[in-house]
Order: structure tokens, then C-alpha cells, then sequence
């Protein structure tokens, strides 16, 4: 019989905004085999695969959801491998049941039952033994769909420059606040011999004193503010009423705020760096210093989107070298290092772990004391700046829609897709979700009315077929034919591999303004009137049809035959136009080809 291992699974996961601590502890459950089985095959996937500490987290909550929602009635012994057992009968009355404990619109029934036959499938990879019946039904169909999901939407522009301008002026505030604090602390000493009667000396003990396991100075602050002495710092001390119940809270937390950032100071700032920069919410969160590095008129930041598990580092600029008022990205790095300097004073000289982040701050813990902690962003501090502004702000208030805000101001500006995905991910995903927002949309539909008034008013459709070598054509027949051939006998090896067809006018492109060079190689080539196409194009054609084939590899269906679909018909429509003999011949030398088609960073895919 085999020894089985119950012990408590340790589990450490990287979140966006903290780390979490998620051991589980087979014992804690009616089904401890079942969930030691789980849990094994969920700390193999996150080691082997490197999944994002996020996604592993939920693979996580995907085995409690089933291990406290399996009936009673299945043995307590089972596992995955227990023959003749009803454990399938099982995990399909549980999944069934996901269905009332969610509303019609929720994708988590579908995302939880995909998530343990994962786990299973893996369970059984790995060399374990799976009944026959359970292994079929973690391969089988997801017995939910997904649910119906409202993408979300961009902010609109004025709520865009609403959100810009509320967070500058906190921002200002806090630097105004920041002044004062550092003119009270200079001529602040330790108020213990004295007494707590001036309120430099308070705010010096709130910047050195009241740390754990020191005493708390929490009740000497307070009756230092109910006795007038923190209104020589600011009148509005005279509103906190100490005794009032949140009152001393409220006092600790407007005198901290002239030594510390806030959380929704911070938050402030991270806003203001996404509307500048357009990076993820997470992306921001967890930079450190070691991930700046200054340079003379710009900053170099290293950003990591942990899900995508891709790293970039990115040049933000500065206003001027000397200025420390500017509002660009590189700017409001140097202010939020300037803000943030005593919670970082204070975490280095207790060489604190934490200490190199750059949202830093410090904050009152459960016993009264005062200590430094690294901002963890939750939802409420960015809910609660949104519900200040007015007028008011659309809602769902999430983080996530000021980088959609970006993306679809760059589309709007830029006309590109290309552009607008920036160098954080591909097209097809910005296709797949930056895509879908009103401004992006409205552009869309204003291109299909240009497309449509393109085909109204050119009666030329598509390249001109030369069923001919162009070292073959008669130099009287026509001009343009013939400029375009003496061009192609005259191409490079690099010309060629930057071509797939002859561009009679790349300034004058029917798919980018008039005097733009077109930036649609070549993928529109062949939807292009401009486009010359020689029986010397056909090796090109060819190699092109197979970096599109690559494509189809990689993509669903339904996303290839979107981004990429009608290329394809394009071309296939182009070769029809080659006698069989010329296709039948470069088919058969397809392998020797030493043709080779450059295609942009933005339209490669991982074959290339």
C-alpha cells in the first residue's frame, strides 16, 4: 500500500499587488487524498510551466471550490486513482452546482471546471494512476460556456483629463504638505524630557518614535491635538475632535500625511504614470529601484507584466534636468522618489526588504505603532479618488480601463493598430481586448466607410498581373509597366526581401493618408492597386503564403481567418493567375528556395 502524504502543501504566490502565503493542508478537508493529489499536480504546473503567481492562486481556489463542494456521500479515502469509485458522479454534480452559485453572466463555472481537468490531466501525466471514468471526464467538454462578459470600456476624454487633473492636484498638495513637514522636522527635537507642547517636536516623534517593540505615542499625539498644539501646523487641526469617535485616526493620519505619501497619493501618482505611459496597473506596482536607472535627459525603467511574463525596458523623458515640476513620466519618477524619501529613510536604516520600492509609504498597524510597508494597491484607495471627482466618473471603477484609455487615444491619433499595440504586446491582442472600446470602434467603423468609398471610386481592384519575367517587357508597351520592370532587374537580394511585389507609388497608398509612406508591407501588397506583380514575384509569393500558413498554426480559427484571412484569398487569387506549369515547378522547388520575406516585429509570429 502506498504511504500517503499528508503534510500541508506550501504554496508562495506573486500577485500583482503582494505576495500570499496560500499553503493548504490536505487534513483541513473531508477528502485530504483527493486534495494532496490536487495540490501536488498544482505545485507541478506552477514549477514546470512558470504560470504568474496570479494564475496559479486561482488554480488554487479552483481545488477548495471542489474540495468543499463534493458531497459527503463520496468516501473520504477517494482519490483520482480509486478504481470503481464515484468520484465522477461526483465531479459533475459539483460542477453542475456551479451554475446556482454564480450569476448567468459569470465565466468562473466554465474557468473552474477547465481548471481541474487541467490539474487532473497533469496528475496523470506526471505518472500517477487516474480511473479510467475520471481520466475521461477531465477529458471531455467544459459542461459550462463562458458567460456573457462586458469588456471592459474606455474612459472618455474629458473623463480622462478629469481623472489627470484631480490626481496633479493631489500631487501638489502632497508636495505642499511634504514642505511644511520638512521645515516642522528640522526644528523638531524629542519631546520626552519637555513634553509634547510644540508641534515640530510631535511630528519629530512621529517620524522617530512609536515603532514596535518601542511604545505606542498614539495617546500622547492625541492629547497633544486636543490641547491646540498641532494648530500651529495647520488650522485644520482644529476640526479633528480626538475624542470624537475615528477621530484620533484622524488625527494620526493628517499628521503622518506631512512626513508620508497617503495610499491614495500613491495611487495618484501610478495613475498619472499609466495615462503617460499606457503600461499595465500591475506593470507599475511592483517596480523597484534597481529597475530605474537615470540618465541625463530621460529615466530607463524595467517594467514586467507578470502573466505575460515579458519584460521591456522603456525610456521616459524628462521635462528639463533641473526642473522638478513637470508632469511627463520621467518627471513624476523623480517627484515620487522626492515623496516617498523619509518611508525610504526609514526602511533602509532598518534594512527593511522592502525597502527599494518605489511605492513606499508608512502606516498605523493594528497596535497603534507606526511602520513602513510597500503600497499594495487594492481596489478601494483608486475607487474611492474616481468618487471625488466630479463631475462624475463612468463606472466600473478599475485601474485596467486607463490603460484602454491609452491604447485607444494612440489608435485615434496614430490611425495604426500597429502603433497603438505599442511594444508590451502583439496586434492580435490588442485586436482581442484594446480593440473593443467605443473610440476604437467608432474609428473602425469610419474605416469601413473609407474601404467602401475606396471601391465606389477606383474601379482598379487589386495588383497588376504581368504574366511575364520582367527582364521580358517591352519597354514601349506601357510606362509605368515598364519603370516597374527595369526597377525589379535592378533589386538587391535585400530589395527583394523587402518587396513581395513592385510599388508603382508608396507615397500615394489607397490604406494611409495621401504623402505618408505606406506602413502596410506587406500585408495590404496584395490588395493594393499600386502593387506590379511579375512571373519573377513568384518564389516571394510563395514564401510569403507559407509565413501565413506559420500564422494559421498558432491562432484559432476564428482569430486567423480575422487578422489574417483575407490576405491569404488575396494571394491564392494572385497565383491562380500563373500557368499550372510555373506553379506546378516552383511547388516542387518550394524546399530550395533561397527566397526569404522580411515581415515587420509587429506582424511576426513565434515561427519566425
Amino acid at each position: 500500500m502506498t504511504n500517503l502524504d499528508f503534510s500541508p502543501r506550501q504554496m508562495r504566490f506573486d500577485l500583482s499587488t503582494s505576495t500570499v502565503n496560500a499553503a493548504l493542508a490536505p487534513l483541513d478537508f473531508h477528502h485530504p487524498v483527493l486534495a494532496a493529489e490536487l495540490a501536488d499536480a498544482l505545485l507541478h504546473m506552477h514549477r514546470s510551466f512558470g504560470q504568474a503567481g496570479g494564475t496559479a492562486y486561482n488554480y488554487r481556489r479552483a481545488i477548495v471550490s471542489l474540495l468543499r463542494g463534493l458531497p459527503e456521500s463520496c468516501p473520504r479515502t477517494v482519490g483520482l486513482g480509486t478504481p470503481e469509485s464515484d468520484l465522477v458522479e461526483a465531479l459533475h454534480e459539483w460542477e453542475l452546482s456551479l451554475a446556482t452559485a454564480y450569476p448567468p453572466e459569470s465565466t468562473l463555472p466554465n474557468k473552474r471546471g477547465r481548471q481541474i481537468r487541467r490539474l487532473i490531466q497533469i496528475h496523470e501525466a506526471t505518472g500517477h494512476a487516474v480511473n479510467d471514468s475520471v481520466l475521461g471526464w477531465a477529458q471531455g467538454g467544459v459542461l459550462h460556456h463562458g458567460g456573457e462578459e462586458t469588456p471592459l470600456d474606455e474612459f472618455t476624454n474629458a473623463e480622462r483629463l478629469a481623472i489627470r487633473d484631480d490626481c496633479r492636484n493631489r500631487i501638489r498638495a502632497l508636495e505642499a504638505r511634504l514642505v511644511i513637514g520638512r521645515r516642522f522636522l528640522a526644528l523638531g527635537s524629542d519631546p520626552r524630557p519637555e513634553g509634547w507642547v510644540r508641534a515640530s517636536d510631535v511630528l519629530w516623534a512621529v517620524r522617530n518614535l512609536g515603532r514596535a517593540p518601542q511604545a505606542s505615542i498614539y495617546a500622547d499625539v492625541i492629547k497633544a491635538s486636543a490641547d491646540g498644539v498641532l494648530q500651529k501646523l495647520s488650522e485644520d487641526f482644529a476640526s479633528d475632535h480626538a475624542t470624537t469617535p475615528g477621530g484620533g485616526h484622524r488625527v494620526m493620519r493628517r499628521l503622518m500625511s506631512y512626513l508620508y505619501p497617503s495610499d491614495t497619493d500613491l495611487v495618484a501618482f501610478r495613475t498619472l504614470l499609466q495615462l503617460e505611459t499606457g503600461a499595465a496597473p500591475e506593470e507599475w506596482s511592483r517596480v523597484t529601484l534597481g529597475d530605474i536607472e537615470p540618465a541625463t535627459d530621460a529615466i530607463h525603467v524595467r517594467l514586467h507584466k507578470a502573466r505575460a511574463h515579458r519584460s521591456r525596458t522603456v525610456r521616459f523623458a524628462l521635462t528639463s534636468a533641473g526642473r522638478r515640476n513637470g508632469w511627463r513620466a520621467g518627471d513624476l519618477l523623480r517627484r515620487l522618489q522626492a515623496a516617498t524619501e523619509h518611508a525610504r529613510d526609514e526602511a533602509t536604516e532598518i534594512d527593511a526588504a522592502d525597502a527599494d520600492a518605489l511605492f513606499l509609504t508608512a502606516h498605523r498597524t493594528t497596535t497603534r505603532h507606526v511602520a513602513v510597508r510597500t503600497e499594495t494597491f487594492s481596489r478601494r484607495p483608486f475607487s474611492s479618488l474616481l468618487a471625488t471627482i466630479s463631475p462624475a466618473i463612468s463606472r466600473p471603477y478599475d485601474a485596467r480601463r486607463l490603460r484602454k484609455t491609452v491604447k485607444s487615444v494612440r489608435a485615434a491619433v496614430l490611425r495604426s493598430a500597429d502603433v497603438a499595440a505599442g511594444d508590451d504586446h502583439s496586434v492580435e491582442v490588442f485586436q482581442r481586448h484594446y480593440a473593443q472600446s467605443t473610440t476604437v470602434h467608432v474609428l473602425a467603423g469610419a474605416a469601413v466607410n473609407a474601404a467602401q468609398q475606396q471601391v465606389f471610386t477606383r474601379l482598379q481592384r487589386g495588383p497588376v498581373f504581368v504574366n511575364a519575367p520582367a527582364n521580358a517587357i517591352d519597354r514601349d508597351i506601357d510606362e509605368v509597366v515598364s519603370a516597374a520592370a527595369d526597377a525589379e532587374m535592378a533589386t538587391t537580394p535585400t530589395d527583394r526581401a523587402m518587396n513581395v511585389a513592385h510599388c508603382a507609388s508608396p507615397y500615394e497608398s489607397p490604406f494611409s493618408p495621401a504623402g505618408r509612406l505606406c506602413e502596410h508591407r506587406p500585408s495590404m501588397c496584395f490588395a493594393c492597386p499600386n502593387a506590379i506583380v511579375f512571373t519573377d514575384h513568384l518564389p516571394r509569393l510563395l514564401a510569403y503564403r507559407e509565413v501565413l500558413r506559420g500564422h494559421e498554426k498558432e491562432m484559432p480559427p476564428a482569430q486567423f481567418a480575422v487578422v489574417y484571412g483575407q490576405q491569404v484569398a488575396n494571394i491564392e487569387q494572385i497565383l491562380d493567375e500563373f500557368s499550372p506549369e510555373h506553379r506546378d515547378q516552383a511547388s516542387r522547388d518550394l524546399d530550395g528556395l533561397n527566397e526569404r520575406v522580411h515581415i515587420p516585429l509587429s506582424q511576426r509570429g513565434v515561427h519566425l
